[in-house]
């Protein structure tokens, strides 16, 4: 099984798939947290200075490497353990926006204003968890840019599958010019006001077990921390075999609390307003072909 499974990953490596590429893991995890302000950013990176000047320290009076290890990583992983999961809190906060946005286009579209300009309208004091999108939006739609990719553009700064919902229906107004855009909305803004209404009691929910990690967390720590000032208590882990043992324990125990803490993380909904990297791909070679036909331009190699 290990051979063929590395002959099919060799073919796979050299050949290629047709699958679209996915984000990796690392990508993946920054998408889940969010943006990153400096004050956190800076946060993260005395955390990080922290913990390396303590492992050093830890390991130059004790002799275990594997204590150092597992100090720094506490400095770093502790707080991360211990903190809640604001990403929630503040896609929460989005989507409430979200469907305010929604009742202040729908507003604009029974005053008489056209698709675009209610849209636009919409800048003068936007709400707060949003005001960098909806400002984006206007400024493509002041722009010249074509509403279909404006607002595309702003589903992918929302990234939510709700704010999914309300382009499409955007979307499909800009495209055929119906009536009945202004009551399409008002009911999104309706069943928005009602999924938030239900997230927050799924997020009240999940603060038991972020409590049940928190607990498990102080009172492990304050263990090993109690143990390691008795000498003869932690002396059988000085060795190599009991450092072995130290580190298979502790990697089990960070990976339970870990385990702990993804269960009460939000999981988003994967979004359906996802462009295929081929289509984009194909879109490009036919807008191509076309600007060579118009302007009489010989056939050109697209890579």
């Amino acid at each position: 099984m290990a051979v063929t499974g590395g002959l099919v990953g060799v073919v796979i490596g050299i050949v290629g798939t047709t699958r679209p590429p996915e984000a990796s893991l690392v990508q993946r995890w920054r998408a889940r947290q969010g943006p990153v302000s400096s004050d956190r950013r800076m946060r993260r990176r005395v955390r990080w200075a922290g913990a390396v000047l303590l492992g050093t320290a830890v390991w130059l009076l004790s002799g275990v490497f594997v204590g150092a290890v597992l100090a720094a990583a506490a400095v770093v992983g502790v707080p991360w353990l211990l903190s809640p999961t604001t990403n929630a809190t503040v896609r929460i906060g989005q989507i409430e926006a979200l469907g305010e946005w929604c009742q202040r286009v729908a507003n604009a579209l029974n005053l008489g204003m056209g698709l675009e300009q209610a849209m636009s309208s919409t800048r003068k004091n936007p709400p707060e968890e949003l005001a960098e999108q909806i400002t984006n939006l206007a400024d493509r739609m002041l722009l010249g840019v074509r509403p279909q990719d404006a607002l595309r553009q702003f589903a992918d700064e929302v990234h939510d599958v709700t704010a999914d919902k309300v382009v499409a229906a955007l979307l499909l107004s800009a495209a055929n010019r119906g009536p009945g855009l202004a009551r399409v909305l008002e009911d999104l803004a309706e069943t928005v006001r009602e999924e938030v209404a239900k997230r927050r009691k799924i997020e009240s929910d999940r603060a038991k077990p972020r409590t049940t990690v928190r607990w498990m967390t102080v009172i492990t720590l304050g263990v090993v921390g109690a143990g390691f000032l008795v000498p003869h208590y932690a002396a059988p882990y000085g060795s190599v075999l009991g450092q072995l043992v130290l580190a298979g324990l502790s990697v089990g125990f960070v990976a339970v609390l870990v385990w702990m803490r993804s269960l009460a993380d939000h999981r988003p909904i994967p979004r359906f307003l996802v462009a295929d990297p081929r289509s984009r791909v194909r879109t490009a070679v036919v807008a191509g072909r076309a600007a060579d036909e118009r302007w009489g331009l010989g056939p050109v190699e697209v890579r």
